[in-house]
């Protein structure tokens, strides 16, 4: 199979999606899975806090708040069982979702600088199929095994224009790669010898994001953002092969801060994923998605000296891909506690978090996926 071939095979395997039985799993079809990139803090309120949160990379106006130096390190393993009907996968998936560095400028700006998961596309795919090789009839097993990831590099400037009004402006850039692996074998490999082929695309997009944050009362907060993306390009070889436009996002969340000690936090959003369409063929399936979550944040006892933060959240979303031509939902629910050390100069987040996900379609009546997230927050000023 010529170069040419196996990119024209794997682009099309990569934005075009394969089938949920044969890939084993619902939450890695399409561009991708996203993480949601959303700290680890933000994760155990369902996403809640994620227009505040100064780590999650969501609304550049949030780092206004940040008022010393910090930087923030995440990692997060995700545990993943699919079955369908009698047939059933365990699959891992280890991640380091996002890095985040915020620095203080004067009394009131903070420039940060965050470095998040976009969409995480790592499968494998086989199917076996007859071929016919001289005047011989061979079962071959076809296999195309992807890994990478598209990030987000985003650059924020946030401002406090008075103690109620907070505003932000970021620039991003996405960038990332998909290497493929084609392979080919028999079972009978004296007479017939394997073939395996690799191949690398590159993404390269750029996008713009806004938000502000309100406090119209002393006990509710309000915040909104949203992102505007320009141009995304696959290439091989420095060769461009498709583009497209990174999906614009807009956002809106309301924290209540009311209750002595908690927070109740709400964030609805709403993601133009197909435009990501352009990027493949006309059976491309990346859909328009809306992400809603509610989450508890709430101070508990001391231990050792130290204040204890518990967090719960719950998150329902449809997903940025479609499954036998109808979407995949999503629900989530989560729960985490925080400390802090070295007299509060670092604070350590742990999340556990539970999803169910499903295709609405006929055809996948019978396909579930079920996952565990751990995920690890670390967070220093220096």
């Amino acid at each position: 199979m010529s170069r040419r071939g196996l990119i024209a095979i794997s682009a099309a395997l990569l934005l075009a999606g394969a089938s949920a039985n044969a890939q084993g799993t619902l939450s890695t079809q399409g561009f991708g899975y996203p993480p949601g990139q959303l700290s680890t803090r933000a994760l155990a309120t369902g996403g809640g806090l994620g227009l505040f949160d100064t780590d999650s990379p969501l609304n550049p106006a949030a780092i206004a708040a940040s008022s010393d130096p910090r930087v923030f390190l995440q990692y997060e393993p995700e545990f993943r069982r699919y079955s369908a009907g009698s047939v059933s996968a365990r699959t891992t998936t280890a991640r380091f979702p996002l890095t985040s560095a915020t620095l203080p400028m004067g009394s009131r700006g903070a420039v940060g600088l965050a470095v998040s998961t976009f969409l995480d596309r790592s499968s494998s795919t086989s199917g076996e199929r007859a071929v016919i090789v001289g005047d011989q009839t061979a079962t071959v097993t076809e296999t195309v095994r992807v890994l990478g990831a598209i990030n987000d590099v985003r650059l924020a400037f946030g401002f406090a224009l008075t103690p109620k009004v907070q505003v932000g402006l970021a620039g991003h850039v996405l960038t990332g790669q998909n290497r493929i692996f084609f392979t080919q074998t028999f079972p009978d490999t004296l007479q017939f010898t394997p073939v395996a082929q690799s191949s690398t695309l590159g993404y390269t997009g750029y996008a713009a994001s806004a938000g502000a944050v309100l406090r119209p009362s002393r006990v509710l907060v309000l915040a909104v953002s949203g992102r505007k993306g320009a141009t995304i390009r696959v290439s091989s070889n420095d060769s461009t092969v498709s583009e497209a436009n990174v999906p614009d996002r807009i956002a809106a969340g309301l924290s209540y801060e009311g209750i002595t000690g908690a927070s109740l936090s709400a964030q609805v959003a709403r993601e133009t994923w197909s435009s990501l369409n352009g990027l493949g063929s006309d059976a491309a399936t990346a859909a328009d998605a809306w992400e809603g979550g509610v989450g508890l944040e709430t101070a508990g006892p001391r231990i050792a000296d130290r204040l204890l933060v518990f967090r719960l959240g719950s998150r329902y979303r449809t997903l940025p891909f479609q499954a036998a031509d109808d979407e995949v939902s999503e629900l989530s629910f989560a729960g985490g506690v925080g400390a802090q050390f070295f007299r509060n100069r670092a604070s350590f987040d742990m999340t556990l978090q539970y999803s169910s996900r499903s295709a609405a379609a006929a055809a996948l009546e019978s396909a579930r996926e079920r996952s565990f997230t751990l995920s690890f927050g670390l967070r220093v000023r220096p």
